[in-house]
């Protein structure tokens, strides 16, 4: 059979996920030559001390994983003030326009393609509605799908909600912390090596030729802080600080992957494929990482020699980079949930948002106190059971829970929060878009349930 007539646009049968992993095999690339442009002298994602934490969506939710570090790129790129992103539909629920000819940002996620024992497709939903013996019959095969984002500034909010943009900005702004010196000063990392409260034991008061981690002692060698201090003038005294922080974090990131930790193959010796590769993971790690800290990261002059085998790897298979980025997410988790307990001791704003309610909970000990009255206080607050968002036959979206053992039933919620919701990727993100639907759902149960809770115990003292 003649197959000269099929599509020639291989993008044609390329899906939304594998679509979106060749464009960020392509901004690394692009990023990688841009440094290499500059003399090495740009770092990965151009952090200057001055913006503070992860991606977020347009509620002030952190992008994950290998969305975060590429948002984080696509912000320093294109010169965007701050991180945060909407979909289309956020957009028109915001009555915000996309400027024309904006270029979204895809975000991925993981997806299921699942078939029954008949070999008919049926829908995630469904499937995990199964038992486990019907479970057990399924074809099940994960992919990668994608949606897409705009960043704030690619759109008309600053025109039509000057306050809202401003305090979104504003959100963003961190101050230029220095030491004596001059030098970029991070206080987390401090307490942390001070502390030491790493995974292993970090050395910081030596006087060493490099950093560098030793598997066999299980220690991490940083040089003496002043030891970076080669700058010329303040500012780069200042960036100076960035680069202790950031060989740091690089060193930490190797530390990570022992046997008894991440398990990641790193190579035997310097050069092979899988020493470069772990390099590449240490070098995104930290610079992510660092950015979300309010810093950037340069590339370590040792690796300077794999840039160009990086590239040739990119361009002869896109999907390298899933690979990496997967190593670079568990590692990043690890350090990043380090960190943030430093940043909780220090009464600092964690960077993880599954971190975020251990603050809200040390600094709000007086919030069960609360009257009762305060009915959206009360039910953001709450913890809901059997929580799900399902669609329904008619193809429209409804909401149910139950709360303090009692069935709230279901409720109606609009197709679009339905739409939304399904779209978006599994995650802290998702959870948290579906408890604060089903907080403002059911509201005025959550309050009712509340006062009698209130009235009994005020009997039970009398």
């Amino acid at each position: 059979m003649d197959n000269s007539n099929k599509p020639k646009d291989s993008q044609e049968r390329k899906n939304s996920g594998e679509k979106a992993i060749e464009k960020f095999s392509q901004q690394v690339i692009e990023r990688l030559q841009s440094i290499k442009a500059s003399d090495w002298k740009q770092g990965w994602t151009n952090g200057k001390g001055t913006m503070l934490g992860m991606p977020q969506n347009l509620n002030g939710r952190n992008y994950s994983g290998t969305n975060s570090f590429f948002l984080q790129m696509d912000t320093a790129m294109n010169g965007y003030k701050t991180p945060v992103y909407m979909t289309f539909l956020q957009a028109q629920r915001e009555n915000i326009r996309i400027k024309k000819g904006a270029e979204a940002m895809p975000v991925i996620y993981w997806d299921l393609n699942v078939k029954d024992a008949n070999g008919k497709r049926i829908s995630e939903s469904d499937y995990k509605q199964m038992s486990s013996d019907q479970k057990a019959k399924c074809e099940v095969r994960p992919f990668l799908r994608a949606f897409h984002v705009f960043n704030i500034e690619q759109t008309n909010l600053e025109e039509v909600n000057k306050e809202k943009y401003d305090a979104i900005v504003d959100r963003f702004k961190g101050p230029q912390l220095r030491d004596k010196a001059g030098m970029y000063e991070n206080r987390a990392l401090d307490r942390m090596f001070e502390r030491q409260e790493w995974i292993c034991r970090v050395q910081t008061d030596r006087l060493v030729d490099g950093a560098f981690y030793s598997p066999a002692r299980d220690l991490v060698i940083l040089p003496m802080k002043e030891q970076f201090n080669i700058g010329k003038n303040a500012e780069e005294i200042f960036k100076d600080g960035m680069e202790y922080y950031s060989s740091a974090l690089h060193e930490m990131t190797h530390s990570t992957g022992t046997a008894n930790r991440l398990n990641r193959e790193k190579g035997t010796r310097f050069g092979d494929p899988k020493y470069a590769k772990e390099e590449l993971v240490a070098e995104l790690t930290a610079a992510m990482v660092g950015n979300a800290m309010g810093f950037d990261k340069r590339i370590l002059d040792n690796n300077l020699c794999y840039v160009q085998g990086w590239i040739n790897a990119l361009r002869e298979d896109p999907k390298f980079i899933v690979s990496v980025m997967a190593d670079v997410n568990k590692a990043s988790k690890m350090i990043l949930q380090k960190i943030d307990e430093q940043k909780i001791a220090l009464g600092e704003q964690p960077i993880l948002s599954a971190n975020m309610s251990k603050v809200d909970l040390n600094a709000n000990r007086d919030v069960a106190k609360q009257d009762w009255k305060q009915p959206s206080d009360i039910a953001l607050s709450a913890k809901f059971d059997d929580a799900a968002i399902i669609k329904k036959m008619d193809g429209g979206y409804a909401v149910r829970a139950s709360f303090e053992g009692k069935d709230l039933g279901m409720k109606n919620i609009p197709k679009i929060d339905g739409m939304r919701y399904e779209l978006m990727p599994a995650g802290a993100v998702k959870e948290q878009i579906l408890h604060d639907t089903v907080a403002r759902k059911f509201v005025n149960e959550v309050r009712e349930i509340r006062k009698q809770q209130a009235e009994q115990h005020k009997g039970l003292k009398l």
